[in-house]
């Protein structure tokens, strides 16, 4: 019987996400603490002689035990997934320690936000920096106010833009329209968030690391190379996340374009016979989706008592 069969998981339940998005970043981080502690950190400036040393005197138990250990941790981490990413986004308790640097954050891209908006507004047509304002602004939200980060602020540009052309609120519609999609386009779908939330832990991975690095360091000033690196990686995976929930964004607000009125046949709703009329049926659709169970039904919804047919659009 393996180590994982005796934790109770098995090899098929160590799903590409589960690796790449919990247990690869945990794993990193177990390797590079354990490794700079058995070298001789903090008491002594890390040696590779006195890694090997201690490395064969805890010999394959040591190895299966560091390697249960980043399985354990990965498992562990894994319901706190969406909270990290949540993280990274920007949503964080403005009374909490994090506070004041959501704020500065929020400040400089409101203020970034109001700048683009006046070049776009008032620089001539053609201009280079008027043209690169609108495509920047449409990375920003334009309605809902501003977040903290860039990576925050793109998903809830992306969440404005799908379906806005129908007067679909996103967040409402789909998880609806998850459920009624193709098994392919499930899984592009999933690749493109795969690659998000990838990027965005081995972010938080490499930033911790680099935390933890610099505790175990900071005696031996030429070894705070390491942590410095870890940082510089930091920010790369962050920055590789940002353009991943570009990707993403762009995939969600494609299978709404799509997709949209399958949904419509799912709920066996009468198909509307143009842009308008889909516009006030979406309307009523969200008032319907969105009340409180305290609030009165809104206007009655058309619904198709006819035929079966269910294909998409």
């Amino acid at each position: 019987m393996s180590q994982l069969s005796a934790l109770g998981v098995a090899d098929a339940d160590l799903t590409p996400r589960l690796k790449f998005v919990n247990i690869l970043p945990s794993a990193l981080l177990l390797t590079v603490v354990v490794s700079l502690i058995l070298s001789g950190a903090p008491a002594h400036a890390p040696a590779l002689d006195r890694l090997v040393d201690n490395a064969r005197s805890y010999g394959w138990p040591g190895a299966v035990l560091a390697s249960v250990g980043a399985l354990v941790s990965g498992l562990l981490l894994q319901p706190l997934e969406l909270a990290s990413i949540r993280l990274l986004e920007g949503y964080v308790s403005s009374t909490g320690p994090l506070g004041p640097l959501a704020r500065l954050g929020t400040w400089v891209h409101a203020n970034r936000r109001s700048r683009l908006t006046w070049q776009h507004d008032h620089l001539d047509y053609g201009d280079p920096r008027a043209e690169s304002a609108r495509f920047r602004l449409t990375h920003m939200p334009h309605r809902a106010p501003v977040l903290p980060t860039s990576l925050g602020n793109r998903l809830r540009a992306a969440e404005e833009r799908a379906g806005r052309p129908y007067r679909l609120n996103a967040l409402l519609t789909w998880p609806r329209l998850y459920h009624v999609l193709p098994a392919e386009v499930l899984q592009t779908v999933s690749r493109s968030r795969n690659e998000l939330d990838t990027a965005a832990r081995l972010s938080l991975s490499f930033g911790l690391t680099s935390v933890v690095t610099t505790g175990l360091l900071l005696n031996h000033a030429w070894w705070l190379v390491l942590p410095l690196a870890f940082a510089v990686l930091s920010w790369f995976a962050y920055r590789s996340a940002v353009h991943a929930a570009t990707t993403y964004g762009n995939t969600i607000a494609a299978v709404v374009d799509v997709y949209r009125l399958k949904l419509l046949r799912e709920m066996r709703i009468a198909l509307p016979a143009g842009t308008e009329e889909e516009r006030v049926l979406n309307g009523e659709l969200t008032a319907l989706w969105s009340r409180s169970d305290e609030e009165p039904l809104p206007g009655p919804v058309k619904y198709d008592t006819g035929s079966e047919d269910s294909g998409s659009s």
